[in-house]
């Protein structure tokens, strides 16, 4: 009696212990890094990453390097959208994470375009079409 409750109590131990292993490697990542044309890295870029199939979103922002890392996600197609100020957003749609499937996908973002608008603002000059003449005072100074 005193064996069969050893074994159950070890072989329950190693069920328990192990079920995070075998859960873990259900989940994939994505990383990668987010630069300018020129190939400077972005910090502070903002990366939503969005599950096509259940649409919850997760965030995450670059670090000083322009790396960005999105772990434990489960294997689906998603949604990835990138931005940071001063730059146009990017985006990619339909990329799919198999299980344990770690993805380095890398973002060029594009200068944002720049708009510029002038208004004009005048008053206009009343001129006098009936009488054909031009007249103007010149003083001595």
């Amino acid at each position: 009696m005193r064996s069969t409750a050893r074994l159950f109590a070890v072989s329950f131990c190693l069920l328990v212990g192990l079920s995070g292993l075998v859960y873990g490697q259900a989940t994939g990542s994505f990383s990668g890094t987010v630069s300018d044309k020129a190939g400077a890295v972005i910090s502070g870029a903002n990366v939503r990453i969005t599950s096509q199939a259940t649409g919850l979103t997760r965030e995450a922002k670059t670090d000083d390097s322009g790396h960005y890392l999105i772990p434990l996600l489960l294997p689906t197609s998603y949604t990835i959208h990138v931005e940071a100020p001063g730059f146009a957003p990017a985006e990619q749609r339909d990329v799919r994470l198999q299980i344990d499937e770690h993805s380095e996908l890398d973002f060029t973002l594009q200068p944002a375009s720049v708009s510029t608008s002038v208004e004009v603002n005048a008053t206009e000059v009343a001129v006098e079409t009936a009488n054909p003449t031009l007249g103007q005072v010149i003083t001595s100074e």
